[in-house]
């Protein structure tokens, strides 16, 4: 019985990898109309790095000017507030 199950999930994963590309939920695009639908999200790999200032671990505000020059590692982690 369970082997029949597991036949069936595979059997439909195996469908909706073949069904999903053509609707528009699973549609993705051609790499440029992806760039161009994210614009303003960040730089590309050659772009240089936009303005900005991260905050240290005291609270102050750390401008991006005196960052420059020096080697730095963003950790980047999902919020768990949202």
């Amino acid at each position: 019985m369970l082997r029949w199950i597991g036949t069936l999930i595979v059997l439909g994963l195996l469908v909706l990898t073949w069904l999903l590309p053509g609707t528009s939920m699973g549609r993705r695009g051609t790499e440029a109309a992806a760039r161009m639908e994210a614009a303003g999200a960040g730089p590309f790999v050659g772009q240089p790095f936009p303005a900005l200032s991260l905050l240290s671990l005291e609270g102050e505000a750390i401008p991006w000017d005196t960052l420059q020059g020096h080697r730095v590692l963003l950790t980047l982690e999902r919020s768990v507030d949202w």
